[in-house]
């Protein structure tokens, strides 16, 4: 029996550009359109999102029916008790970087696999085809507005019946953005602060193209994105020198650790030239936390305040020494 949807499915979404949903059909972020028979029992996941949806919504369903997770060993160290269940063979890792594992695919028998529409999944995608195995694109990594990234919850919770829940949400959260800026603006902003925005993978830097969240959120919040020669939404890596000559003069800069545990020592040590930023010299320095990104989701209103924290600390009482989800390099 098809699931009964919510009518209010015939609405169109508001923020997010790469998904819809139109009366009973899902469209993904490669405009397929997803028409199941039966609720989801067994589902496979690369994206975390997928998880962090399912336990800001407390769907239990969603949770438990997660049997498969690419990058397992990494993605659920972040959720205890999914991490227990993957080390009592509960959940399997389903594959890495180049290397899927297909048996234990057919294995699990899935009714859908969440894929992120990443060029290394295309083979899969092919042999999910060939072998009538259902899946669909996730994209919310490329919106270029925080709550369109953030209206992606809408696109999971659809798969559970749960669209009307995600709504009420991800309402919620527009009420928390606009009393946000609300603050903000009655405040007399005379400088907007420089941002450095970037990624570093093995002392190799990439930064975000302007058109990306996160750049077009430091934007709404009265600051300068550094790289608005960039376009897209996409990173991209960039030369060492370059990247220096032009981050060491930004007010603040903000380092996204996509997850990874950084030592602080270990960081300046291999990076001496971090000490000569202006923004490091001024003590405006930041990393990302381990976690950022599930609360990105998790506690996403809070995330966006600390980035106004973190680009105009003196129209808090606490400054940037209260922080949670970024971690003050000096």
């Amino acid at each position: 029996m098809a699931l009964n949807f919510y009518k209010y499915y015939s609405r169109q979404i508001k923020y997010a550009l790469h998904f819809n949903i139109l009366n009973n059909s899902i469209i993904d972020a490669e405009n397929k359109y997803i028409n199941f028979q039966k609720p989801l029992k067994n589902v496979i996941v690369s994206d975390s999102m997928f998880i962090d949806t399912a336990y800001l919504l407390k769907i239990k369903k969603m949770i438990k029916s997660i049997k498969g997770v690419f990058w397992a060993d990494f993605v659920l160290k972040k959720y205890y008790p999914l991490y227990s269940d993957y080390l009592k063979g509960k959940i399997s890792n389903v594959g890495t970087d180049g290397k899927i594992n297909y048996g234990e695919i057919l294995n699990i028998n899935p009714d859908m696999i969440f894929l992120i529409d990443w060029n290394i999944f295309n083979p899969l995608s092919k042999w999910l085809d060939k072998n009538n195995i259902p899946y669909t694109k996730t994209g919310n990594y490329k919106e270029p507005k925080f709550l369109g990234k953030m209206e992606w919850i809408k696109f999971y919770a659809s798969f559970y019946n749960k669209y009307k829940k995600a709504e009420k949400v991800f309402n919620k959260i527009i009420e928390e953005k606009r009393r946000i800026l609300k603050s903000l603006n009655s405040r007399s902003i005379k400088y907007k602060p420089v941002v450095a925005f970037f990624g570093y993978h093995k002392n190799q830097p990439y930064i975000y193209g302007k058109s990306h969240y996160i750049p077009n959120w430091i934007r709404e919040i009265k600051g300068n994105y550094l790289f608005e020669n960039v376009e897209g939404t996409n990173y991209h890596y960039i030369d060492r020198k370059i990247f220096n000559s032009r981050a060491k003069y930004a007010d603040v800069c903000i380092l996204d650790t996509m997850g990874e545990d950084i030592d602080i020592k270990e960081l300046l040590k291999n990076n001496p030239h971090f000490l000569k930023f202006r923004a490091y010299k001024n003590k405006r320095f930041y990393i990302t936390t381990k976690d950022y990104l599930k609360f990105e989701t998790l506690k996403c209103s809070e995330v966006m305040e600390e980035y106004v924290k973190i680009i105009h600390p003196k129209i808090y009482q606490n400054g940037d020494n209260d922080l949670k989800y970024f971690i003050k390099v000096v």
